[in-house]
């Protein structure tokens, strides 16, 4: 199923949660020429207040199904500055085991399909304070959850590990790796622990489609779901720096971390932050982790990863996707002058350009 997360919408309760639905999501609904879903984005303080009938009635009159979920951001994810915030609480801390659980539980008892993704992080970023020993052990008690949530309705929830750069785990070779030395060849942990493979995050560690997917066959690991998105690229030489970086620093917003890599002949370069790529002035394919609208292959004179999205999308539809999620929910720091719809218009685009690919 193909769908869009509402990570994009503002709202740090559940009274927001409701009405960014009827207020977006129905339109979008109605702009659409197919049936799309929804992968629901609440934060810990909204899935407090959360009223399962009143989801669900919400969801039934907006006519859209809820596909997956995003259990990444636990806090506010729309607060004026996020950055590493959004990386905490971590898997070594209780707090992330109970947010998880709870959302398992409103998921199970809203959703109508029998397997059903929760995205979360790569255990936490790579400087916070962390405990492999711990976070094993919490994913162990999530994975017990899970086990008992089906157990009683009969779905399946499992939660889904979206390697990200700058984080613990930041590709694939390395949540394969995480999960084979912590859980061995365990068969249950792998019913209930999946991976969330988001193509904008590959494409920015210069990860091919064709690498992730032997990591993950090798550890035993299904893809849950897939986020399809697509990051910045350009090329910088000494000919064209100057103008290349004039135009990415419009994209040097403050809200989100934009983790930044640029690939020479020889190495590749990371920067926690796209304000820290623009100093350094490298030279090299440059690639922004910086969520754009999918349909587009170039924003201004600035190309996006568009090829790369395409390339793997096609392979990865060779392996049983069951849910593809559309996930641009940095829409709203975009410049200004490079917007030119309103955000259900450009989500329509997003979701039909999808469509045309995937099913095609």
């Amino acid at each position: 199923m193909l769908g869009y997360c509402t990570n994009v919408f503002p709202g740090d309760t559940f009274d927001s949660v409701i009405k960014n639905l009827e207020e977006y999501v129905k339109p979008l609904q109605h702009a659409l020429s197919f049936d799309a879903g929804i992968g629901i984005w609440l934060s810990a303080n909204a899935l407090h207040d959360a009223d399962v009938t009143q989801l669900k009635d919400t969801l039934e009159q907006c006519g859209v199904q809820l596909m997956t979920c995003n259990g990444f951001p636990a806090g506010n994810f729309h607060a004026s500055r996020v950055r590493h915030d959004v990386y905490l609480p971590n898997w070594s801390m209780d707090e992330r085991l109970e947010y998880t659980q709870g959302l398992a539980e409103l998921c199970a008892a809203v959703t109508h399909r029998q397997s059903f993704g929760i995205s979360t992080l790569p255990l936490g970023w790579n400087v916070h304070e962390f405990d492999f020993r711990i976070a094993t052990t919490l994913i162990l008690k999530c994975i017990d959850s899970l086990e008992e949530i089906e157990q009683k309705s009969g779905v399946c929830i499992h939660l889904d590990i979206e390697a990200e750069p700058g984080c613990l785990l930041q590709t694939s070779a390395e949540l394969s790796q995480f999960v084979n030395e912590a859980f061995g060849d365990d068969e249950r942990v792998r019913r209930y622990l999946r991976v969330c493979h988001d193509t904008c995050h590959a494409a920015v560690m210069q990860e091919p489609i064709e690498s992730c997917i032997k990591h993950y066959e090798d550890s035993g690991l299904s893809i849950g779901k897939v986020q399809v998105s697509s990051a910045l690229q350009c090329e910088v030489s000494d000919s064209n720096k100057d103008s290349i970086l004039q135009g990415l620093s419009q994209f040097n917003e403050p809200k989100f971390l934009h983790q930044t890599t640029v690939q020479d002949d020889n190495s590749m370069l990371f920067y926690e932050h796209l304000e820290d790529a623009l100093i350094s002035k490298a030279t090299g394919l440059w690639r922004v982790h910086f969520h754009v609208p999918i349909h587009k292959s170039s924003l201004s004179f600035i190309q996006t990863t568009q090829d790369d999205l395409l390339h793997s999308i096609n392979v990865l539809k060779t392996h049983d996707i069951e849910t593809w999620e559309v996930e641009t929910y940095t829409w709203n720091e975009m410049p200004s002058t490079i917007k030119r719809d309103e955000l259900v218009e450009s989500m329509a685009k997003e979701l039909h350009w999808a469509r045309d690919i995937i099913y095609n």
